[in-house]
């Protein structure tokens, strides 16, 4: 690694960036920030769901520890309060997934009145373990990201730095922003346009938005095309009868609107079945002046950016490109 270049007075890295682009630097940079700024730390406690007072008693009472050896494995990030609370993270990057993380730590928390059990990663992983007395949450890189470079802290210059490391070191805003799949099922438009949910088959991922391509099998009264374009605010891979464990981050998603999560629960129980699914939940959708068509024809490079026949899964494109055919079709 290369500190210093020819002709620059100084180093263009921050001390974050000699940890390297991997899940175990940004573990340790991510740990450090929390162990170093106390706001940071009870804002990411408070998000997780430990409400204890921000105290300089509790602060230092508290321990924050990495790369923990225990005989279920290595643990990443471990945070504890004696008596109150015990936390343990672990971290993913680019597309690693988690597996057999889900469980093996089950065993590794201390007896404390309080155990969470955090998953944080850049695909929004969000298959779903329950456990009776463990809280377990799922949480983005880029959800941490957000909170920590709000502008309650834009002043600290270590939270600039880390901000920085993330973002630049790992690519974190590279985000697939439209996803556009076919919907033909009368159930599953009924649970799109009434519901706000979205199911699909178990898939990874989470993009800013979900546009549905209503086919012409469908018969809308809209027509074919896409026709609605919904913010994604949330994403849950779970088994229908386990979403009501999870109404506290549904809760979150909505903005404390227990009008929209009442929605939501019922969309899932539409045609509910012991499978797990991965559901999109999703703010009001907004209705286009026109749909937007596929690239019809059989020129060669059809659809390059876009959509043409048969739309495959998890088919993404940007926000720049949806905005152009919004533009074209009008």
């Amino acid at each position: 690694m290369k500190l210093k270049h020819k002709n620059y007075k100084s180093t263009t890295l921050n001390r974050f960036d000699l940890l390297g682009n991997d899940e175990i630097g940004l573990s340790k940079a991510f740990a450090y920030l929390l162990s170093i700024e106390p706001n940071i730390l009870y804002r990411f406690l408070r998000d997780i769901g430990i409400f204890i007072n921000q105290t300089e008693s509790n602060y230092l009472n508290t321990t924050i520890e990495i790369e923990r050896k225990r005989e279920e494995g290595r643990t990443d990030i471990e945070i504890k309060q004696h008596g109150k609370f015990h936390v343990i993270i672990e971290c993913k990057v680019g597309k690693n997934r988690i597996n057999k993380q889900r469980t093996q730590y089950l065993e590794s928390f201390d007896n404390e009145p309080q155990k969470v059990l955090c998953f944080i990663t850049q695909e929004h992983d969000c298959n779903r373990e329950v456990s009776n007395d463990i809280d377990i949450f799922y949480r983005g890189w880029l959800d941490i990201i957000d909170f920590v470079g709000s502008k309650d802290f834009e002043r600290s210059e270590i939270i600039k730095e880390f901000v920085g490391y993330a973002t630049r070191g790992f690519k974190m805003r590279d985000q697939k922003e439209v996803l556009i799949q076919d919907l033909s099922d009368p159930d599953e438009i009924d649970r799109y346009i009434n519901c706000r949910v979205y199911r699909r088959d178990v898939t990874f991922g989470s993009p800013l938005y979900f546009a549905p391509y209503f086919t012409r099998k469908a018969s809308r009264d809209e027509g074919e095309g896409v026709c609605y374009l919904s913010k994604v605010l949330g994403v849950l891979t779970v088994r229908s009868e386990e979403l009501s464990s999870f109404k506290d981050e549904l809760l979150i998603y909505s903005g404390n609107d227990s009008e929209q999560v009442s929605r939501w629960l019922s969309g899932v129980d539409q045609n509910s079945t012991k499978d797990p699914y991965t559901y999109y939940f999703l703010a009001e959708p907004v209705k286009l002046n026109k749909p937007l068509l596929k690239d019809g024809g059989n020129k060669k490079g059809r659809g390059k950016g876009w959509i043409a026949a048969m739309i495959p899964k998890n088919r993404c494109v940007t926000f720049e490109e949806f905005a152009r055919r919004m533009v074209l079709a009008n």
